[in-house]
């Protein structure tokens, strides 16, 4: 940072300088007395540094017990000023105009000297990181040039529920306890041990349990309940009345030599329990998304890997390891113990045996098993279940003996299905899922050859 010479300001000449006095500064942050530490902004470079100028006097009312006879400025209320020039500058940018900046944390904090009544401190902050609602800025203080403090702080940034001119204004005690009575409290259950990033939104009746992390950007729905130390990373969204069991890891980076720490996302819908230790990976990829479809059971110890596509209704028995890329659709069931290659597709209802090695698609409604897997017959349980009708399923057993029990090849076990077994439109999906297959590579019709 460039040395503040002069309380005055200084203009230099690749810097647009202008000043904003404490009224100007009031419409930008929400703070009022006692806690606005700003007295005017001395410099501003929009998207790359400010200065900010404070009036230390006695009368400050921290000074009544901090310390008699010997008046000192906390240390924590400095730093509340540094992170107010700082918030200034966020919220002066393009596309921040009515945002609150709220304080998200602080690295590398030092103190280098008290700050005592009478004394001006100057605050330059500079612009280290603004993406999307997260902000970060380098500030230091100085009183008569000389460092009182310094450190990196952290803001989210989030949209402002009401217009800074209301922000003095307090509703009567009767219209509040109306309002309270028309809409009643559904706050959520949070655990004093727990962090939440104030950019997380958290749904109503939510409960997080002891020593967890919810990070920025985080979206929790209504009714999910987490146990404990789950960490839930930046970019995901968990649907609502779910159930996160203890320790598992959502939304961490992909393990993908590809990803160059891109903004990419987890979404998971509704109604799914994951159970103890599970950890399931955001996509690799700008805006990319690895997704978790709505009343799904993920057992203990599974893994998901990026950019997967996971459906609904899915049994996941404890410790699957799904590969990244894979696409799993609906009512599949997996054993205990299975490895997913990447870019598998495994079709509907499928089932795949416990400590299976599925390197290559697995088609709808079959059962596989084996290392690696190949099919052993339909899965009629599964079919059952679903509703299929007794007529579809001999029509589905019929064309799994065709295909993987005659001694014909692909191509004529499809023609014969085509001609003798009654069509349906479990039979169609089928049909297209098997011809899928030999457009890909290696039997995964999700690789395709390199030209």
């Amino acid at each position: 940072m460039s040395e503040v010479t002069s309380v005055s300001g200084r203009v230099e000449n690749e810097l647009q300088s202008y000043l904003l006095d404490v009224e100007q500064v009031r419409g930008i942050l929400p703070h009022r007395y006692p806690f606005l530490l700003v007295d005017r902004m001395l410099e501003m470079e929009p998207g790359k540094r400010a200065v900010g100028l404070k009036n230390v006097t006695v009368n400050e009312e921290f000074f009544q017990g901090h310390f008699p006879g010997h008046a000192v400025m906390p240390g924590v209320l400095l730093l509340e000023a540094m992170a107010q020039v700082g918030g200034v500058l966020l919220l002066s940018m393009s596309g921040n105009a009515g945002k609150l900046a709220y304080f998200g944390g602080m690295d590398k904090v030092r103190f280098r000297r008290p700050v005592l009544p009478g004394d001006t401190i100057i605050t330059e902050v500079e612009l280290l990181k603004a993406h999307g609602s997260v902000g970060k800025v380098r500030a230091i203080s100085k009183v008569d040039g000389q460092i009182a403090a310094e450190g990196e702080f952290m803001f989210a940034l989030v949209t402002r529920e009401r217009s800074a001119g209301d922000s003095d204004v307090v509703a009567p005690a009767s219209a509040r306890q109306q309002n309270e009575q028309q809409e009643p409290s559904r706050k959520a259950l949070i655990h004093p041990t727990s962090f939440v990033h104030p950019g997380a939104e958290i749904g109503e009746d939510v409960e997080i349990g002891p020593n967890c992390i919810i990070e920025s950007d985080v979206r929790i729905g209504d009714g999910t309940k987490i146990e404990p130390n789950v960490i839930i990373k930046q970019y995901t969204t968990v649907g609502r009345e779910c159930v996160i069991g203890a320790s598992t890891v959502l939304g961490g980076l992909p393990q993908d030599r590809k990803f160059k720490g891109e903004r990419s996302y987890l979404r998971i819908g509704d109604y799914n329990t994951i159970r103890e230790f599970c950890s399931i990976h955001r996509a690799s990829g700008e805006d990319e998304s690895t997704v978790i479809g709505d009343y799904n059971m993920i057992m203990a110890y599974c893994h998901v890997g990026h950019n997967c596509k996971i459906g609904s209704n899915i049994n996941m028995a404890n410790m699957v390891g799904i590969s990244g890329h894979v696409v799993v659709e609906d009512g599949v069931v997996f054993g205990g113990m299975v490895g997913v290659h990447q870019n598998v597709r495994i079709g509907k209802f499928a089932m795949i045996g416990g400590m299976s090695k599925v390197v290559t698609d697995v088609p709808p409604f079959m059962l596989a098993d084996g290392r690696p897997t190949r099919v052993y017959d339909i899965n009629v349980v599964g079919l059952r279940r679903s509703g299929v009708s007794p007529k579809v399923r001999a029509g589905l057993r019929k064309s799994h003996k065709l295909l993987y029990r005659s001694n014909l090849n692909v191509s004529q076990a499809i023609e014969a299905i085509e001609r003798e077994v009654e069509p349906s439109e479990e039979l169609t999906y089928l049909i297209d899922f098997i011809k899928n297959i030999r457009c890909g590579h290696h039997g995964r019709q999700l690789e395709r050859p390199r030209p």
